[in-house]
């Protein structure tokens, strides 16, 4: 399944929010959690709606985002 660039792009900004919200501590940490949440609520609206088009169930989806996400591996 092909994922749109804005599901990755999501899901890289929930990824960095979620770095952010754990490097920091005390109000700092307060707003990184509502960044993290806002940004994790976007991308599951994005798959959501994403599956919708598709037809597709949306546990699909996040798979095919979980496997777009990882690194490439080595060519020997």
């Amino acid at each position: 399944m092909d994922i749109p660039r804005r599901l990755i792009e999501l899901q890289r900004a929930v990824e960095a929010a979620d770095n952010r919200y754990r490097n920091n501590a005390g109000e700092n940490a307060t707003v990184a959690l509502a960044v993290w949440s806002d940004a994790t609520a976007a991308l599951v609206q994005g798959i959501t709606a994403y599956a919708a088009e598709q037809g597709v169930p949306r546990r699909e989806v996040e798979s095919a985002l979980a496997r777009a996400m990882r690194p490439p591996l080595p060519l020997d």
